[in-house]
């Protein structure tokens, strides 16, 4: 397998159209690596240049520390698969698997041994002699993998290939990638726009925003520790609430302030937040970290609020409830066992060990 080096790579179209702004990036041998961002951030064109279905505007892509800016996409030794499965309707799965191969005139043995190992990996043995209509967008979808894998390239590329697919089978579909992945100890670097694909499916994740990138992180790092005010909303279902609100000394303590919502900051991160006093902030947490006060009894009242329940979503296994205190709105995750009903004024309590405070003018992390 190979490594994958993006050195200030851009991409301008005509009209001065900038899709991807000086992106740095490097993917380590055997690691599988997720572009994640809202339409139109940039993701697919950054695949498609290194596949090199797009011509870079600027930068130096390197593929095994080989630069291939200039070298055609047949020859960069990678395998894509799309949102779009491609199958050729009018050859069976065995055919759709070798045809690559046989463009490549590899020896007949050879396919044979490549495609059966395929099948193999992917649960395909008794559909080698079915056509693509006759098998499900999840058994076509494992074709189109398929398809890539007899390549044995260097790098595998996926752009989107599960956003075809229903809840049910994107949740297998991504199981039989992960397995994939650990079975060849292969490159991959995979777009989507979906951050439950990314937070399951990265090593690390590179999340991207009007053409740049903002934070690239392993999950769980991404999903505690954000950078930025986007990258904190972006990660995490149901998103990260924020409150905005003033910091205020008060009897040697620092609070964050806003009307109807009183909290104390925690000492540890009096450092931080010192230069804030008296500033305008931006208060994130996330809505596992709110709890109702009748499942937190030993709450301080310095952590705690009153808020009024406005809806109730009931979610099986676990309840959002959506609040409201003086002018901010916000949504708490607790357990199927509450019984909070709309309109029920709720003392609820804020974990403060998760909190995160971002600044309104940069957006950037405080803590």
């Amino acid at each position: 397998m190979a490594t994958v080096t993006l050195k200030d790579v851009s991409k301008v179209y005509p009209g001065g159209i900038e899709a991807v702004k000086s992106v740095s990036l490097n993917v380590e041998d055997k690691e599988f690596v997720v572009l994640v961002g809202p339409s139109g951030c940039g993701k697919s064109t950054t695949l498609r240049m290194v596949a090199g279905l797009e011509d870079a505007s600027g930068g130096e892509i390197m593929i095994d520390k080989r630069i291939v800016n200039d070298v055609p996409a047949k020859n960069r030794d990678i395998a894509m698969v799309f949102q779009n499965y491609a199958l050729y309707p009018h050859m069976t799965v065995y055919e759709n698997l070798a045809f690559g191969l046989k463009l490549r005139r590899y020896p007949t043995k050879e396919i044979e041994r490549r495609v059966q190992e395929a099948a193999e990996i992917l649960g395909l043995g008794v559909m080698l002699k079915r056509k693509p209509k006759e098998l499900s967008g999840g058994e076509r979808q494992r074709v189109a993998v398929g398809r890539a894998i007899v390549r044995k390239p260097k790098v595998f590329l996926f752009d989107e290939p599960l956003s075809n697919l229903d809840a049910k089978l994107r949740v297998q579909m991504r199981m039989e990638l992960q397995k994939i992945h650990n079975r060849l100890q292969c490159t991959m670097i995979y777009v989507t726009h979906d951050q439950v694909e990314a937070l399951t499916l990265g090593d690390r994740i590179v999340v991207m925003k009007d053409g740049t990138i903002q934070q690239v992180a392993d999950p769980v790092s991404l999903y505690e520790n954000p950078t930025n005010q986007f990258v904190a909303g972006f990660i995490g279902s149901p998103p990260m609430n924020f409150i905005k609100g003033k910091i205020i000394a008060q009897n040697g303590d620092y609070l964050f302030y806003d009307r109807g919502i009183k909290l104390r900051i925690l000492p540890q991160n009096y450092a931080k937040i010192a230069p804030f006093r008296d500033q305008d902030v931006v208060f994130g947490i996330r809505p596992e970290d709110i709890y109702d006060k009748i499942f937190a009894q030993d709450a301080r009242p310095e952590f705690t609020t009153t808020a009024t329940v406005e809806v109730v979503e009931p979610m099986g296994s676990e309840i959002y409830l959506y609040l409201n205190a003086g002018n901010n709105n916000f949504v708490a995750r607790v357990s199927n066992q509450d019984t909070a009903t709309v309109n029920q004024d709720l003392q609820v309590v804020f974990d403060m060990s998760k909190a995160h405070f971002f600044s309104p003018k940069t957006q950037l992390a405080i803590f």
